[in-house]
C-alpha cells in the first residue's frame, strides 16, 4: 500500500522538463520548437542554401527591438518571412496576452459594483452566462490577444463558448496560430495531465472551433470592411472587439482614421471595444475623437499603466533562444488603455450568478487599481 502511495506522490510532481505552475512562455517554448524543426526539415527536403532560421531572427529581433514595434500592424517588414513571425512570437506573445487578460480584469474590477453586482459589462456578461459569446480582434497577428480573453474567462470562473475571428494582412499568421492552439490540446496525451497541462486544455476548450481569419489590410481603404464582408459581418457580430496596438506605427492619414471610423461604426449595440497602445501614442487621441462622433461611450480609461509577466513565466524557459536569437523577450510595458461600449436601451443589470472566485478577483483588481490610481471613480449605479 505505501509502495502505490509513492507511485501517486511522484506522479503528482511535476518532471524537470515541465514547468511548476501554467506557462504562457512555456507554451511559446514548444510551439518554436515545432516550428524551427519544421523549417530544418523543409530545408533539407528542398536542398535550401538560403541564411539560417537562427540568423535571420536574430537579425529581425534586433530590428523590431530598436523600433519598439510590439504589433505586426504598420511594422516594415513582411510577415511573409517565416523569421519575422517567429521573432514577433517569441519577444511579444507572452507578454500581449498577459496584457489583455489585465486590461479586462481590470476594466471589469472597475465597471462592477460588488455590493449590488451591478455591472457595465451586462450584455458581454449575458452572452457569457448563456454560453456563447464572440470576439473579434484586428490586427491580431497570432491570437496572442484571444489566448488573453480566455485567460480571463478562466480567471473568473466564466464557463463559456468563444467564437473568434481576427482581421490581418499576413494570413501566414494563421499557421502560427494553428500551432500554438494544437499544443494546447492535450486531451490525447497518455497519463495524468499536469497542472500546466490541464490549464492550456481548459482554455483550449473554451474555443468553438477555433480561430476564424479574415483578409484585411487598414492601410488599403477599398478593400477595408466593405459592406456585407465577412470580416464586416463577423466584426458587427462581436460581443468584444480588440485593438491591440493597432495605431503603433501607422501613418496619420486621412485614410486611416476613415479605416478606424469604420471600425468603430461596425460595433452592435452592447458590444465592447478595448483598445490598448504605447502612452504617448498619437492614436489615443484619434479613436477617442472619433468615438465621440460614433455615439460610443468611454467607460474605462488609464492614460498610463505598466503590466509585467508574473514570477512563475521564468526566463529560463526561452533561454535556449535568448542564446539563439540574442535578444530577450519583453517582460514589461507601460500602456495606454481604453474601454468603450456602443450604448443599448438595457439597463446596467445584476449579475445573477457571481460565483466566489469572481466576486474575490474583482475585490482584488479593485485593490489593485487603487494603489496604481487612487484617484480612479468606480462604477456606482445611481
Amino acid at each position: 500500500m505505501a509502495a502505490s502511495t509513492a507511485d501517486v506522490d511522484e506522479a503528482n510532481v511535476p518532471s524537470k522538463s515541465e514547468p511548476e505552475r501554467p506557462s504562457i512562455n512555456w507554451l511559446v517554448k514548444e510551439v518554436l520548437d515545432k516550428l524551427c524543426l519544421d523549417d530544418k526539415v523543409r530545408k533539407n527536403k528542398e536542398g535550401s542554401d538560403e541564411e539560417s532560421l537562427e540568423k535571420r531572427c536574430q537579425d529581425s529581433c534586433k530590428k523590431r527591438l530598436s523600433n519598439k514595434a510590439v504589433a505586426p500592424v504598420g511594422v516594415k517588414c513582411s510577415f511573409e518571412d517565416h523569421a519575422n513571425r517567429l521573432a514577433h512570437t517569441y519577444l511579444h506573445f507572452a507578454k500581449n496576452a498577459y496584457i489583455v487578460n489585465g486590461v479586462l480584469s481590470d476594466a471589469y474590477s472597475a465597471c462592477t459594483h460588488l455590493p449590488s453586482g451591478t455591472t457595465v459589462f451586462n450584455e458581454f456578461m449575458s452572452a457569457v452566462s448563456w454560453g456563447r459569446c464572440s470576439i473579434f480582434s484586428l490586427a491580431g497577428g497570432p491570437g496572442d490577444d484571444i489566448l488573453g480573453v480566455l485567460m480571463f474567462l478562466h480567471r473568473h470562473g466564466l464557463r463559456t463558448k468563444v467564437t473568434a475571428g481576427i482581421a490581418e494582412k499576413c494570413g501566414a499568421w494563421e499557421r502560427t496560430m494553428n500551432s500554438f492552439y494544437k499544443a494546447m490540446n492535450v486531451s490525447d496525451q497518455e497519463g495524468k495531465p499536469t497542472q500546466h497541462e490541464q490549464y492550456l486544455l481548459s482554455l483550449w476548450k473554451k474555443l468553438d472551433g477555433g480561430i476564424k481569419y479574415y483578409k484585411a489590410d487598414m492601410k488599403n481603404r477599398a478593400q477595408f470592411l466593405q459592406p456585407y464582408s465577412p470580416d464586416s459581418q463577423a466584426m458587427a457580430q462581436a460581443d468584444l472587439v480588440l485593438l491591440p496596438f493597432v495605431m503603433t506605427s501607422l501613418p496619420e492619414t486621412d485614410d486611416i482614421a476613415s479605416a478606424l471610423q469604420s471600425v468603430l461604426e461596425c460595433i452592435k449595440p452592447g458590444a465592447l471595444v478595448v483598445f490598448i497602445d504605447h502612452v504617448r501614442s498619437k492614436g489615443i487621441d484619434l479613436i477617442n475623437d472619433l468615438s465621440y462622433w460614433c455615439g460610443l461611450r468611454r467607460i474605462y480609461f488609464m492614460s498610463e499603466i505598466s503590466y509585467d509577466l508574473p514570477r512563475y513565466e521564468k526566463k529560463e524557459y526561452l533561454s535556449h533562444y535568448k542564446k539563439e536569437f540574442g535578444a530577450e523577450p519583453v517582460r514589461q510595458t507601460k500602456v495606454c488603455t481604453i474601454v468603450f461600449k456602443r450604448p443599448s436601451a438595457q439597463e446596467f443589470d445584476r449579475r445573477s450568478k457571481m460565483t466566489d472566485r469572481e466576486r474575490k478577483n474583482i475585490q482584488q483588481g479593485q485593490q489593485r487599481l487603487r494603489k496604481v490610481n487612487p484617484s480612479l471613480r468606480f462604477f456606482s449605479p445611481s
